[in-house]
């Protein structure tokens, strides 16, 4: 009869057990989401907005929304970059932090253009390589060095992965987007269709068509001829391979003609 009545007093000891692990589990799983939610509304209250870390911020070129919330003002000055997509947009940003643009002083630091009849003009969309990204298009835009006078032109994906960079030195050029099979010049003065959308560059004394070359893997510039070159590069055609004096010289002389 004792042991029996061991034996159940053991039992209740063991069921006891149970019985406050299983409420100790039940209120911490109610403490922890009750302090996430408090966690959540602290987050998205005030001034300073949270969001979810988006995978690919890491994975390709785009800044998370918190620093392109922070830095788009100091980035995006004018009106002008205001129906330019977010996604391209964080992608700028997210260049400007990894060359530290947003840090340096003086003549090494980028911008883009404040001037308000320039800013449509510095950037364009368009399938350059043939391969855009969750089909939407990529994006050339330039930037202007604190020089005034040198420039940068970055081709980027919509996931913002950096497809070409080249910087131009004493040179402040605007670029305009055309599509596959406009007519371009491609290494010899005779229009040819382009074989991709392409990005025509105009500096202050010329003009070259930017095109993604599928062989090489790169972005190649061709010259474009302005109508005067090509009136110049007719007209040497035409002259005479010899020069005027080397043909009078060749000249039979009259003085030794046969009698």
């Amino acid at each position: 009869m004792e042991e029996q009545k061991k034996n159940g007093n053991a039992k209740k000891k063991v069921l006891l057990t149970i019985i406050i692990i299983l409420v100790a589990i039940v209120a911490g799983w109610f403490i922890y989401n009750a302090g996430k939610r408090n966690g959540e509304i602290d987050a998205l209250s005030g001034d300073n907005v949270a969001y979810a870390t988006d995978a690919t911020a890491d994975e390709h070129g785009l800044a998370t929304m918190q620093d392109y919330e922070y830095w788009k003002g100091a980035t995006f000055r004018i009106s002008e970059y205001d129906n330019i997509p977010v996604n391209y947009k964080r992608a700028i940003v997210k260049i400007f932090m990894d060359n530290k643009y947003y840090e340096r002083d003086g003549e090494d630091q980028y911008h883009l253009t404040s001037i308000k009849d320039r800013a449509p003009k510095i950037y364009a969309f368009g399938n350059f390589t043939g391969r855009s990204q969750e089909g939407k298009p990529d994006m050339a835009f330039l930037l202007e060095k604190q020089d005034f006078q040198s420039s940068a032109l970055f081709v980027i994906s919509s996931l913002g992965d950096i497809l070409y960079w080249k910087e131009y030195s004493s040179d402040l050029p605007i670029i305009n987007a055309f599509k596959k099979g406009s007519k371009i010049f491609i290494d010899e003065p005779t229009l040819e269709p382009s074989p991709l959308d392409g990005i025509i560059i105009q500096f202050k004394y010329s003009k070259d068509a930017l095109v993604y070359n599928s062989q090489l893997k790169t972005f190649e510039p061709y010259h474009q001829y302005t109508k005067e070159e090509l009136e110049r590069d007719h007209e040497e055609s035409d002259e005479p391979d010899v020069e005027p004096e080397e043909a009078t010289m060749q000249q039979p002389d009259s003085s030794k003609t046969a009698e």
